[in-house]
């Protein structure tokens, strides 16, 4: 599949906030995410990570700010109806068909973007082939390790199609070498079919490896955005996310 510029290109927040009883969850947020980037959404437990992708996916509306993808405001829609513009998201629990092989769960997504059944059969053995999983093609999803489910939900993402892609914790219960493999397979799927990333993730090396700029939050506040070196080099991301002697 080549890439195509031509539909929506950026992703974006506006000084959106999220307030839950008075406790701003998010506050005053702006990032953006452009097609073909990976942009890691990084910070300590509790800095806002998650509810940041609840806004960009619909599963929250902001209380204050925006959410817009290029020039149209996507605040007030629900999740299913950006999935139909193209924002997909996946799950820390990696969400699957359980009693569904794994072959016939990306189908499934395929199929629910709208490909007939031989393109969708196609699209399904591609992104199975490109994340590793040729080997599992045929098990039960509920018969792999809790990495490879993971990567499962991850396929199914791909294989609908998205312009935008937003993984929370995709490398979380993967062994190294998955782990290596997944975020290169997610480095190409970004570039070639112009996908934009969102990437949460912990494991630092992944982050580092894998990301083209980092966006720091603390307290549901933008600390810094910028190139992972810059980032990391940071006095005040080494000060509350990576430690004093990072």
């Amino acid at each position: 599949m080549t890439a195509n510029f031509d539909s929506p290109s950026v992703l974006s927040m506006h000084d959106a906030g999220v307030h839950f009883d008075g406790v701003k969850a998010v506050d005053g947020v702006s990032l953006s995410v452009s097609r073909g980037e990976v942009l890691g959404l990084i910070g300590p437990n509790g800095s806002g990570k998650t509810t940041t992708l609840n806004l960009l996916s619909g599963m929250l509306r902001p209380t204050v700010g925006a959410v817009m993808l290029d020039d149209s405001d996507l605040s007030r829609l629900s999740m299913r109806k950006r999935v139909h513009a193209g924002v997909v998201r996946t799950y820390q629990s990696g969400r699957v068909f359980e009693r569904l092989t794994v072959f016939e769960n990306v189908e499934v997504a395929a199929l629910g973007a709208g490909l007939r059944r031989g393109a969708a059969r196609a699209a399904a053995r591609s992104t199975l082939t490109q994340l590793g999983l040729d080997d599992v093609a045929d098990l039960p999803a509920d018969s792999l390790t809790a990495g490879r489910i993971r990567t499962t939900a991850i396929a199914r993402a791909l294989a609908a199609q998205p312009r935008f892609l937003l993984l929370d914790e995709p490398a979380a219960g993967q062994n190294e070498t998955e782990a290596v493999q997944l975020i290169e397979s997610i480095r190409g799927f970004a570039r070639e079919h112009g996908i934009g990333v969102l990437l949460v993730e912990h494991d630092m090396p992944v982050v580092m490896g894998t990301c083209d700029r980092l966006h720091v939050l603390d307290s549901g506040r933008t600390v810094i955005e910028g190139e992972p070196q810059r980032v990391r080099k940071d006095p005040q991301v080494i000060e509350i996310y990576f430690g004093k002697r990072a």
